[in-house]
């Protein structure tokens, strides 16, 4: 439509010649058909732009690209529409004036392609994004009740006391120790259960003390080396302790093969890996632990995690939080 209006527009009012006539009818399909040919060569020098050098990289390198391909675009298809009108209607001396005239509307016809196509194209970015954080608001509203309903989880309960009732007697000064430690678990759990992040620092020592549970639970199966030399980052709360956690969960734990997970810091990632050692049950991995934690670095920090297997190695990279958002 806007192509024909265009069309229509220039003959009708900028080209002397009888409205209705033969000759004001072809001058209205060249007008309307080069018009049609820069609108949709506009469009395609827009895409090629915008993939070579996109907005994110540079603002300044893609508006003077676009704008200058498209200018050179337009000003050569206004040439062959002059040309087709002169072999249709009548001759055109191809003078300086006409030269001047045709940069000039080239140049206006560039800035109303760009002004038009850029304007939609952010249009279009805005709404997808409105739609992308309605979205990770959605996914972190049940992130938020998995990860609550995990934290209140019996059947964590159940076998911690399932432990401790097999050791109090038998040896009361580690019943003690893992009573405190137990008590440290609940304790992170009930204070920062409701920030959106915490200290790294906090984090590994609930984790050390989620793993002390766990090795007396296992006969000392778990093995926890943490190479973190800065712990001054932060994390989202129970982030480390679920990775863990689905460690235990999915390998299978033995004299001969015992967990080795280790904790560290690679290039702004914190890395949580494991040998690998499959427990294999009929019960499938829904994988929504990992999906909901996804959702929850996405919707705090707007970055992804990262998941890597190469068959003997799980890792997990959380991205570092360098400040309190």
């Amino acid at each position: 439509m806007g192509a024909l209006s265009f069309g229509i527009l220039v003959p009708t009012f900028f080209i002397p010649m009888q409205l209705g006539s033969q000759e004001h009818l072809h001058s209205v399909i060249v007008a309307t058909l080069t018009t049609y040919v820069i609108w949709e060569g506009s469009k395609l020098i827009q895409a090629l732009v915008l993939y070579f050098f996109p907005w994110e990289r540079s603002i300044g390198k893609h508006l003077a690209y676009e704008i200058g391909s498209i200018f050179v675009f337009s000003s050569l298809m206004l040439i062959i529409g002059i040309l087709t009108y002169s072999g249709l209607v009548s001759s055109v001396n191809i003078t300086v004036g006409v030269v001047l005239q045709n940069i000039f509307v080239s140049f206006l016809l560039a800035l109303l392609f760009i002004a038009f196509n850029e304007g939609a194209f952010l249009f279009a970015k805005w709404k997808q994004s409105l739609l992308e954080q309605e979205t990770l608001r959605q996914e972190n509203l049940i992130a938020r009740v998995e990860s609550l309903k995990k934290q209140l989880d019996p059947h964590f309960l159940f076998n911690s006391l399932s432990v401790l009732s097999g050791v109090v007697y038998k040896d009361p000064v580690l019943a003690d120790h893992y009573i405190n430690r137990l008590a440290q678990v609940y304790r992170y759990v009930l204070e920062h259960n409701d920030e959106k992040q915490v200290p790294l620092k906090k984090e590994i020592a609930m984790v050390e003390a989620y793993c002390f549970l766990l090795n007396v639970r296992f006969y000392n199966k778990v093995m926890l080396d943490v190479q973190l030399e800065d712990m001054s980052a932060w994390v989202l709360p129970m982030s480390v302790q679920l990775l863990v956690e689905n460690a235990i969960k999915h390998n299978h734990i033995s004299e001969n093969q015992p967990l080795k997970l280790r904790i560290y810091s690679s290039e702004e990632i914190l890395w949580v890996e494991n040998r690998l050692n499959i427990k294999y049950s009929r019960d499938k991995s829904t994988g929504i632990g990992l999906r909901n934690l996804e959702a929850r670095y996405k919707y705090v920090t707007g970055k992804p995690i990262v998941m890597e297997n190469d068959g003997e190695v799980f890792r997990v990279g959380l991205p570092r939080i360098t400040e309190d958002l």
